[in-house]
């Protein structure tokens, strides 16, 4: 149960914060995705076995505050929840590595589909523009600040999740 409202409670502080300070961080016209980098950590770090019902909860919420549709965000977080799972049951011994990963892997899907999304509907838009001036920066900026947020969500964790105690 605290597991829950530590992990929500994080993600609205998070919400917020992507909102007001990291949507202002760019290189070129990317952006950092710390909503993103904090799923992705949190999911490496929560042994619980509902913990599908929090990100389902967290994608709802980050959809509805996209510019984008509301279901980029689903796919996005249910396949970082997935994975996140099989690299706890195989890579646990490195999960910084994994954390790492998670993100290139997580950015890339992510900005994949919003491109896709955006060709659907028949935005005009110049794929290498594209890629050069949203994509790449906004990898290299998740990449920069996983670190970070794997540290504090660590840190996080040992306070929510104790030694010795089981979901």
């Amino acid at each position: 149960m605290w597991s829950y409202l530590i992990g929500f409670a994080a993600f609205l502080l998070t919400t917020m914060l992507q909102m007001s300070i990291f949507s202002q961080w760019k290189i070129l016209s990317g952006s950092a995705d710390i909503i993103l980098l904090f799923i992705v950590a949190w999911c490496l770090h929560d042994r619980n076995k509902r913990l599908w019902l929090l990100v389902l909860i967290m994608a709802a919420f980050a959809g509805t505050i996209s510019a984008l549709p509301a279901y980029i965000p689903l796919i996005v977080y249910f396949i970082v929840y997935r994975v996140s799972r099989l690299f706890q049951a195989r890579l646990m011994q490195s999960p910084l590595l994994g954390m790492l990963v998670l993100t290139f892997g997580a950015s890339l899907l992510q900005i994949v589909l919003n491109i896709a999304y955006l060709f659907v509907i028949r935005v005009d838009l110049n794929f290498t523009d594209a890629l050069v001036e949203v994509a790449f920066p906004s990898i290299l900026l998740n990449m920069l600040l996983a670190i970070p947020v794997y540290v504090v969500v660590r840190e996080i964790a040992l306070y929510a999740f104790p030694k010795g105690v089981e979901a």
